[in-house]
């Protein structure tokens, strides 16, 4: 990595037997702590036990007495809603059917399905059916192959693949391509999402209605980093700080310095430059956080102390739904749907080394986001898109002011960044955030970065 203003080494000697004046932000120790795999971030995929959830049907007419119900099982670790489902598992259900007078059914079948969907329009990308009763069935107690009546309970199981075919392309050149089916995605404020549905269905002929009971299902794909470094993987067996850019290059993406001009107490001109380094590989497991390195250097050094406290430094995840329908390419909407999210703030501090060998014109401070549990990984499919990148906006300093070219909003770094659902190989990530901090100190502040995004996610 290399200093773009170049400055010289320069460092002020801590003094035997005397104090040394720390910074009035937060100062972490080498050791770390650990981060444990959740259910939504399993270490290896295991059964912890079965959840079971009902939909009822109750029938009309002569049987209004009469009722089916679809019971699915999903793994209790993380099937809170609904059923959920891990990459490689079975999907597992019964269907009960109690018929007080007989009913005319040709067919017994449940499917499943997998759609994008935004707004009232929907494009599925997998589906798969199996038929439980067929109308030449023994099981029927009526002398009409057509007629079911009684109780009738019928388990089911099945696979849910890893990769489904997709027609990629124009219509003039399209192809089918085998894609991951994706991890589902539904929330209030995306302009589109990705859900999965069992269906099942009684068919009864013609000029009659079917009966159908519609359950959503949650599906999670197994989706692991590389390993990280040799030197990190080492710092995080044995506990301890990890190494920075300098010492472990192997371990980091440095982003092109970065240049910042403004005024310090709205009175001399200041400059500054700034250095973000992410952790590689740039792929992070939800539930852990995203290691990152910062390098601010000025001949200024009242600008280098405003600019290098952490309460200054606006860096978030940004989260990118991009989504173009076929209402979309009917009308020639490029790039169709597309909005904005951020995560809370990342929270910064300087370790003791960096304290007491404290340079005259650099400060270096180490920084995590943390991920959520829950968060969505990194998915793309057709013309769906959910992305990620680590970005760095305009620093928020009372006694630094940016320039007019640098405003509030103003992106000064940003890199893409991918979203994972399970840890890699080898030993567990840790955190090395200072205790004493937490998003509330540092989120609740500002809006900084937030003019294009909703909410945070």
């Amino acid at each position: 990595m290399q200093d773009s203003i170049g400055l010289p080494p320069m460092y002020v000697p801590a003094c035997f037997g005397q104090d040394v004046e720390l910074p009035a932000y937060s100062v972490s120790s080498d050791a770390g702590r650990s981060i444990f795999p959740s259910a939504l971030s399993p270490t290896e995929p295991a059964f912890n036990g079965s959840a079971e959830f009902r939909h009822d049907l109750p029938f009309k007419g002569k049987n209004s007495k009469s009722s089916a119900s679809l019971v699915l099982y999903g793994d209790a670790a993380f099937s809170k809603q609904f059923p959920t489902y891990l990459e490689d598992s079975n999907l597992q259900g019964t269907v009960k059917v109690n018929l007080e007078n007989s009913e005319a059914v040709n067919t017994v079948v449940v499917s499943l399905r997998g759609q994008i969907v935004s707004g009232a329009s929907t494009r599925t990308f997998f589906e798969s059916s199996q038929t439980l009763w067929p109308h030449s069935s023994p099981l029927s107690n009526s002398n009409s192959p057509t007629k079911l009546e009684g109780e009738h309970e019928w388990p089911f199981s099945m696979n849910i693949p890893k990769e489904v075919p997709l027609s990629t392309g124009s219509k003039d050149a399209s192809r089918n391509e085998l894609v991951r089916l994706p991890h589902n995605c539904l929330e209030r404020r995306l302009p589109a999402g990705i859900e999965y549905q069992v269906i099942l269905r009684f068919t009864r002929g013609l000029f009659k209605t079917d009966y159908r009971i519609i359950a959503p299902f949650g599906y999670i794909p197994i989706i692991r980093p590389d390993l990280p470094s040799p030197r990190r993987q080492l710092a995080y067996q044995e506990n301890t700080a990890i190494p920075g850019p300098l010492a472990d290059p192997e371990g980091w993406y440095s982003l092109p310095s970065r240049q910042i001009a403004g005024r310090l107490f709205n009175r001399q001109s200041a400059e500054a430059t700034c250095t973000l380094s992410l952790a590689l590989p740039l792929s992070y497991t939800r539930g852990s956080v995203i290691p990152l390195h910062l390098v601010i250097q000025s001949y200024n050094t009242q600008a280098l102390e405003a600019l290098s406290s952490p309460r200054a430094i606006v860096c978030r995840l940004r989260r990118s739904l991009r989504y173009l329908s076929s209402e979309d390419l009917r009308e020639n909407k490029q790039p169709g749907k597309v909005q904005q999210d951020h995560s809370e703030l990342a929270t910064w501090w300087s370790s003791p080394a960096d304290v007491v060998e404290k340079e005259t014109f650099r400060r270096t401070l180490h920084g995590e986001i943390s991920l959520p549990p829950d968060l969505k990984p990194t998915t793309d499919i057709g013309k769906f898109h959910l992305e990620y990148s680590v970005v760095l906006f305009s620093f928020d300093s009372t006694s630094f002011q940016t320039s007019s070219s640098h405003s509030s909003q103003d992106v000064l770094l940003t890199h893409p960044v991918r979203i994972a659902t399970a840890f890699a190989s080898g030993p567990l990530p840790r955190t090395y955030t200072p205790e004493s901090s937490s998003f509330s100190d540092f989120g609740s502040g500002s809006s900084q970065g937030l003019a294009h995004a909703p909410g945070f996610f």
